[in-house]
Parts: structure tokens; C-alpha cells; sequence
């Protein structure tokens, strides 16, 4: 059976949702897409290359069989992935593949496991990778939309995104440097996160307005050079498309990854745009 499950771009509120603060995410129209077939033995295919269980080359996919495993035996099973969404850009490919995992395993073995319950199992294969995390990506992969979280608030987009991808990054390693950034300055990086909240409920609020969204955008982005997620070369390329008249900022993790803006009449070159995706993790035809 094959599924499939969207990516995401964090609008505001990346770090600081770790943290118990808001954050305003949206599902977009590049789709992970999966397909598990019933085996003797568990081999994994995608463009990192075929393994068998790996928890380095295809850690996500690993583990979502892992734990897909500890509630339905199963002796094995082939995966083959094909995604639209850049692997290490910030763009959710990691939460996509493993809701996209779930959802063709479950179909695959007629388990029958509501959406809750892969967002579930989804929100445990990202606490084994990362360590840390928020659990908004696999709940955006499963559900798409965009909200308002922690509150689930659903929140209308009314314009589309460019996106510039600079290379992948650790998702990892970015949550481990900001979490050591909040051991060392406690109550500045509390007030940073203070602040990026602030504004992510704002944005909800006044998300109709485009003047004020993309002042939003500036603001975090300085929040999040502020907690170290930033690089040299994503504040030279955002400073540049400043001067062309788009704002900008990292969606993710930061240092590397992507960056995102709103849509004008057209967008900057090199980048990419995306659409808001109301459809969430699904079946596909055969």
C-alpha cells in the first residue's frame, strides 16, 4: 500500500514551541510518498540508498517500523520512498516520512490505527531521533492545515511562499545548541522565547494582513539569529532580498535548511514557491 504525507513551513515560533511557547505552522503542497509491501525480511529504498533497518542512513523509517512493530507483529517488510520535499531543509521531510510510513504499514497490515494513534507513534520515532522535539511536524504531516499550537487553533492562509533550500542541517544538532544556549543564559534566552511567542499570536490574529506579517517575519528572524540558528550565509541572502523588497526568514531548525517569504507578483530568483495543503497524511491509489 502507498501513502503520503505533506511537509511543513514553521511561519513563526521554531525554538521557542520546544518550549512550551506557540508557534503557527502550515502543511504545504510538496508531499512525501511511501510504499510498504509485506515481506520476510525489512529492506528500505529511498534516494540516501537500500538498506535494511538503519538507524543512521534511515533513522526516521527505522524507527517508525520499530515502534509500528511493537504494536503489530509483522516478520518484514519493503519500503520504498519517493519524496517532493528536500531532505534536511526545514521542511518537514522527516516528520512526512515517518506519518507517510505509519499510514502505508498500517494499510499494508490492515491494523486499522486511527490518524491520532499514527500521530502518536509519529511523535515517539521523532523523540527517538531527536532526543527533543515539539511534536508539531508529525501533527502537521498527519492532519495538514495550519494552526495555531498548542491550542490547534485553525488559521486560514491566504497567500503563497517562496522558499530558498541552502543544504541540509541537523534538526538535531540545532535543538542541542539552543538547548545548551538556555542552560548557559537561562532567563535571556526565556525572554527571547517570550518574545518569538508574542509574535506567532499576533501573526494568527492578523495573518489577513500582509504589511504586518512580513514585519512579523523580520522580527523573528532576528529573534533566531539572537539564539544562534542563523549562519552568515542565510543573514547575506536575507539581507539581499531585503533589497529586493522580500523579507525573509528561516522555517526549522536554522543553520542551513530553508528560508521562506511571502509571495509578491513574483519571486526571488534561485527560489521555490509552495501553496498552503489542507489535505493531511492519505491513501493513495494503486
Amino acid at each position: 500500500m502507498r501513502a503520503s504525507a505533506p511537509g511543513k513551513i514553521i511561519l513563526f515560533g521554531e525554538h521557542a514551541v520546544v518550549y512550551g511557547r506557540h508557534s503557527l505552522v502550515s502543511a504545504i503542497n510538496l508531499r512525501c510518498y511511501v510504499e510498504a509491501k509485506e515481506s520476510k525480511e525489512v529492506l528500505i529504498k529511498s534516494s540516501l540508498g537500500v538498506t535494511s533497518l538503519d538507524f543512521k542512513i534511515h533513522p526516521y523509517v527505522s524507527y517508525a517500523i520499530k515502534r509500528f512493530s511493537e504494536k503489530a507483529k509483522i516478520d518484514g517488510v519493503k519500503i520504498e520512498i519517493k519524496s517532493e520535499i528536500p531532505i534536511g531543509s526545514g521542511l518537514g521531510s522527516s516528520a512526512a516520512v515517518t506519518v507517510a510510513t505509519l499510514k502505508a504499514l498500517d494499510a499494508e497490515f490492515n491494523t486499522g490505527f486511527t490518524n491520532e494513534e499514527i500521530l502518536e507513534l509519529a511523535k515517539l520515532v521523532e523523540l527517538d531521533v531527536q532526543g527533543r522535539a515539539s511534536g508539531v511536524d508529525p501533527f502537521i504531516s498527519t492532519y495538514g492545515g495550519a494552526w495555531l499550537i498548542p491550542e490547534k487553533k485553525r488559521v486560514v492562509i491566504p497567500y503563497d511562499f517562496f522558499v530558498i533550500n541552502l543544504g541540509s542541517k541537523s534538526t538535531a544538532e540545532m535543538v542541542a545548541k539552543v538547548a545548551k544556549l538556555r542552560k548557559r543564559h537561562s532567563k535571556t534566552v526565556e525572554r527571547i522565547f517570550d518574545a518569538i511567542d508574542a509574535l506567532t499570536v499576533e501573526a494568527a490574529s492578523k495573518i489577513d494582513d500582509y504589511k504586518t506579517i512580513e514585519e512579523l517575519i523580520s522580527i523573528n528572524q532576528s529573534l533566531l539569529r539572537a539564539l544562534g540558528v542563523s549562519t552568515p550565509e542565510i543573514d547575506k541572502l536575507i539581507a539581499e532580498l531585503d533589497e529586493l523588497g522580500f523579507k525573509a526568514k528561516i522555517t526549522g531548525a536554522g543553520g542551513g535548511g530553508c528560508i521562506f517569504g511571502l509571495k509578491k507578483e513574483k519571486i526571488p530568483p534561485e527560489s521555490l514557491q509552495v501553496s498552503y495543503e489542507e489535505e493531511g497524511v492519505r491513501i493513495e491509489d494503486s
